[in-house]
């Protein structure tokens, strides 16, 4: 299980695309924090929504691109059947595909923390701000991260292309993130529980909703591995 995890971990940061990807991330993040209109500085007020905000819609994109090929790839190149072979349980070969997933997002969201410690230098008195809801933000924002991830891999087990599988992809994450809410479901749209979490409002309903939601697709991918096997 480590072994197929580290491959597809190497894979993305053994190219350039893959620091470009988390460079460009951090960048565009500062841009938005620090220098566009209604950042930080004018706000006036130690605290992160301009991060939180934009986040999620980078994800949403990000992650069907790195996702795409998790399982498309190997369908398409005939080699899933021999990782289906190797003494693995479907259970881990999922758990391996999610874990390499997580780690790297939770890799292209780390250089964020330069946010929260300048914050911190800034603040009057020096680490005045509210750490409550600057980590509330980051554990919404790593629920929905892990989400999208169980979107992205199930978009890539339904498909052997992988352009199929990201507009798949970033299909669902878009309905699921503010679609359900456009037609009235608030209470499956992914957005709505992520905002009351990022505003440090921790609640056990949002807690199962995400749970519930990652649980639900995992189900879903193993009874697709099923039935490639």
């Amino acid at each position: 299980m480590l072994t197929l995890l580290k491959k597809d971990v190497i894979a993305f940061f053994s190219s350039w695309m893959g620091w470009g990807t988390i460079s460009s991330f951090f960048i565009l993040m500062g841009v938005y924090v620090w220098i566009v209109d209604g950042n930080v500085l004018d706000y006036g007020f130690a605290e992160l929504s301009v991060f939180f905000d934009l986040s999620p819609w980078f994800f949403l994109f990000f992650i069907p691109a790195i996702a795409m090929n998790s399982f498309s790839e190997e369908i398409d190149r005939g080699t899933f059947q021999l990782i289906c072979s190797l003494p693995l349980t479907t259970q881990q070969i999922l758990g391996a595909k999610i874990g390499a997933l997580a780690f790297i997002s939770l890799c292209t969201l780390f250089p964020s923390v330069i946010f929260v410690l300048s914050i911190a230098l800034l603040g009057l008195p020096t680490y005045n701000f509210d750490a409550s809801l600057i980590w509330g933000g980051y554990l919404a924002l790593f629920l929905l991260i892990l989400c999208f991830v169980s979107i992205g891999l199930l978009s890539s087990s339904l498909s052997k292309k992988q352009p199929v599988a990201f507009i798949l992809g970033v299909f669902l994450n878009f309905v699921f993130w503010q679609g359900t809410k456009e037609i009235g479901l608030d209470y499956i749209d992914l957005s709505t529980h992520y905002t009351r979490m990022s505003m440090g409002v921790l609640s056990l309903g949002d807690l199962l909703f995400f749970g519930g939601f990652i649980l639900l697709c995992w189900g879903l991918i193993r009874i697709r591995i099923s039935y490639l096997i």
